[in-house]
């Protein structure tokens, strides 16, 4: 899923409407959270914001693209609180500690988001925009924290590394992390996968 995808609907211009919107929104996400993507319709969204289908349309045109924009916010937000993890990582402790606990953060961001929600983002998104050179750029959005991170980290653990290096590992990182989740893989979330993914922490970013 990209964070970075423009998901777009039309907004109210006036703003006695701004109201509406905020009830339907609200409505979105807690459907959103419930990961039952067959509710995601516009029918389902008349009935639990209480707004008839008419009123929906007027004031969001696409109903798909309320539902994309919910789920980018959210992932938005998750990714925010890791960037913040990781710029803030203890600077006393090794490469092996940082691995465990950003393995736990990701296995336990990526659950708080249905992995039914994640593959409806990403076909519905990628039919709307199309595959776009630059999709996996997103997971540079944890590249300046980790770089700062290291830096002031004292125990020689790990490797002081570029920005464009870092860029590659990390993507290929989180990709690790998130695919076998968002591919209904069966390893995702095991213990075979935690210790893949934390061993390839180690190897790529570690001395």
């Amino acid at each position: 899923m990209n964070p970075q995808s423009e998901i777009l609907f039309a907004e109210s211009k006036q703003v006695r409407s701004q109201k509406t919107l905020e009830d339907i929104l609200q409505a979105a996400s807690g459907i959103v959270e419930e990961g039952d993507t067959a509710l995601f319709t516009s029918r389902t969204l008349a009935e639990r914001s209480g707004y008839a289908l008419g009123t929906l349309v007027d004031r969001l045109g696409s109903i798909e693209s309320v539902f994309l924009w919910v789920i980018k916010q959210t992932r938005d937000r998750l990714l925010k609180e890791v960037a913040l993890d990781i710029a803030q990582f203890d600077n006393e402790v090794p490469i092996q500690v940082f691995a465990e606990k950003m393995v736990n953060i990701g296995f336990t961001n990526i659950q708080k988001v249905n992995p039914n929600v994640m593959r409806y983002f990403e076909v519905r998104a990628l039919k709307k925009e199309g595959y776009k050179a630059d999709y996996y750029t997103y997971m540079d959005f944890f590249v300046d924290p980790y770089l700062e991170s290291i830096q002031k980290n004292k125990t020689g653990t790990f490797r002081l590394i570029s920005k464009n290096e870092a860029s590659l590992l990390i993507r290929q990182l989180y990709s690790l992390v998130e695919r076998p989740f968002v591919e209904g893989n069966p390893i995702a979330g095991t213990e075979e996968h935690r210790r893949v993914a934390k061993e390839a922490i180690i190897r790529l970013l570690g001395k």
